[in-house]
C-alpha cells in the first residue's frame, strides 16, 4: 500500500479527532493522549461532541443497513476540510475503505464519504507520514533509575491490512 501524503503538501494547523466508541468506552485515556500528542505538534484539535461509532460492529456482524445509518450520522460532523485523525486502525479502515461502499446507491452521501476518506488518517500514520514527527525529540527516558528497555508496538491486523501501518 502506497503511503498517503497530506494533499496540499502543507502542514495542517487544525484537525478533527474521531475518538471511536472503543476509545470512548474502554480506554478514554488513549483519546486524551492522542489530543496531547497532536497539540504538542502545534495543532488545534477539534472534537465534535456528537460523534459516536464508525459502524464496524454492525458491518462486521452482517448488518450493513445499521452500519450505514451510523456512518450517515457521522458524515456531517466533519464539515471543515481538516484532516480527521482516528486512534484505531480498524475504525480508520472502516471509515476510509467501507464507508464509501455503504452508500453505493446514494450518490450524495457516497461523495461525502469519499471526500472524508481522502482526509482521514490513523493516528500513527498521521504523526509519522504527514507531520513527520521525530520521536527521539520526545526525550523518552527510563523511569526511576531503571535500565532502559526496548518496546514493541503491535499494530492490529486491520491497521496493517487496511491502513498500511507497520
Amino acid at each position: 500500500m502506497k503511503p498517503r501524503q497530506y494533499p496540499s503538501g502543507k502542514r495542517p494547523t487544525d484537525v478533527y479527532l474521531f475518538a471511536t466508541c472503543l476509545v470512548d468506552l474502554f480506554v478514554p485515556q488513549a483519546g486524551l493522549d492522542a489530543v496531547k500528542l497532536l497539540e504538542r505538534e502545534g495543532l488545534t484539535v477539534h472534537f465534535p461532541r456528537s460523534q459516536s461509532c464508525c459502524g464496524q460492529p454492525a458491518y462486521s456482524s452482517g448488518n450493513p443497513r445499521q452500519a450505514r445509518e451510523v456512518a450517515r450520522a457521522q458524515l456531517g460532523l466533519f464539515e471543515n476540510p481538516w484532516p480527521v485523525i482516528v486512534p484505531s486502525g480498524s475504525c480508520a479502515g472502516m471509515m476510509r475503505h467501507h464507508w464509501p461502499m455503504l452508500f453505493d446507491d446514494d450518490a450524495a452521501n457516497a461523495a461525502r464519504a469519499e471526500a472524508l476518506a481522502e482526509r482521514l488518517y490513523e493516528l500513527t500514520e498521521f504523526l509519522v507520514r504527514v507531520l513527520k514527527v521525530d520521536f527521539s525529540a520526545y526525550g523518552v527516558k527510563a523511569c526511576d533509575g531503571q535500565p532502559e528497555e526496548r518496546v514493541v508496538l503491535h499494530t492490529s491486523c486491520g491497521a496493517r491490512r487496511e491502513m498500511g501501518t507497520r
